[in-house]
């Protein structure tokens, strides 16, 4: 069968458009590249950044960014304060299904590199940069879904006679049903859920319940680190605190729930056979002696004979920008661990949003 008079039977706007969209398959990416790459080279006050490489997935609606940095200005490119080595945003069709126009974003191998110092224009926290307005223009829909995977977090000082460096790595992060596309008719109708280890020791886990909607954000969360080697923080404690530990481990449980800007909530820091000092302890300062003694009377007065364990609860209320802490009945739990009963171990499964103080 000849193909030719089915093929001239075809309307000349089809070509047209078959036309248009083979043009856009093949120059709208190296615009959008240069766009961007002149965006981040030009218009960011105190940072800058450069894309490799961007890509155009027209049967799902979606975009990629393949190799995105950013970093200081006057700083090398080699020490970014953020890296990512790819990000997906593609249409999320359950909600365009339902006449909204929102997106799933999947990013994977982000690197958060922070830095300290003792001069300011050494340091590299993301200050003095409007990053709304960046993620505005990266990611320029509203989103339904967001995946976060395979990401790290540093903080490094490298002034000190033994640089700080803190680690959490193995990050993976997934909130749903961010735009209450599912109609839920919750409080909290979106969901998250995060794991990360930190000092590549323990592991810690978080989940939460949030509501995006709302004028001012609500959510409910709860979180545990479970058995941290603290002499993987050795480093950070000598630099900041003047003081090391020989063993122990830490552990931390904690609920907090918030709503129009009152928050509600609690944590419990765990000390398991911690140990500061040894006899062939050798102290550089009077303050590192101090410190150490302090801590080391501490421990062995506050320190559960049966579990040899430091423990206690910390509750917090009241305006979220600076909440009441019950600083007194932080001592008597820390006494309570220590004479009369153990502190369990484990979340409280007791805060919630319903539990927020109204706003005075």
């Amino acid at each position: 069968m000849n193909a030719k008079p089915l093929l001239r039977k075809i309307p000349i706007a089809i070509w047209v458009l078959i036309l248009v969209l083979i043009l856009v398959r093949i120059f709208l990416p190296v615009g959008v590249k240069y766009g961007v790459n002149w965006y981040l080279g030009q218009k960011l006050q105190n940072y800058e950044g450069h894309l490799d490489d961007f890509g155009l997935a027209l049967y799902r609606g979606a975009y990629q960014f393949e190799g995105l940095r950013l970093w200081k200005k006057g700083k090398s490119a080699k020490d970014p304060l953020i890296e990512i080595k790819h990000t997906d945003l593609s249409l999320a069709w359950r909600a365009l299904f339902k006449g909204k126009l929102l997106g799933d974003l999947k990013v994977d191998g982000v690197l958060l590199n922070l830095v300290d110092s003792q001069e300011k224009q050494k340091q590299q926290f993301g200050g003095g940069e409007d990053w709304k307005t960046v993620v505005g223009k990266l990611i320029p829909i509203e989103l339904e879904s967001f995946k976060l995977s395979r990401s790290e977090v540093l903080f490094v000082n490298k002034e000190f006679k033994v640089p700080v460096k803190i680690v959490m790595d193995e990050i993976n992060a997934e909130a749903t049903n961010i735009k209450n596309t599912d109609d839920r008719k919750e409080l909290l109708p979106s969901t998250v859920q995060a794991s990360a280890r930190l000092q590549k020791s323990a592991k810690l886990h978080a989940e939460a319940k949030i509501n995006l909607l709302s004028r001012l954000p609500a959510f409910e969360s709860k979180f545990k680190l479970d058995k941290l080697d603290v002499t993987k923080l050795n480093d950070f404690f000598l630099a900041y605190g003047s003081f090391n530990v020989h063993s122990g481990k830490f552990s931390l449980y904690g609920e907090v729930s918030t709503k129009e800007n009152m928050v509600k909530g609690y944590v419990k820091p765990f000390f398991e056979n911690l140990d500061v000092m040894s006899p062939k302890e050798k102290f550089e300062s009077p303050k590192r002696f101090f410190n150490e003694v302090a801590i080391a009377w501490a421990n062995v007065f506050l320190r559960n004979s049966k579990d040899h364990t430091v423990a206690t609860k910390i509750e917090f209320e009241g305006a979220s920008k600076a909440p009441s802490i019950n600083k007194w009945g932080a001592f008597w739990e820390s006494l309570r661990n220590g004479f009369v009963e153990a502190l369990k171990k484990q979340l409280d499964e007791k805060i919630t949003i319903k539990d927020v103080p109204k706003k005075k």
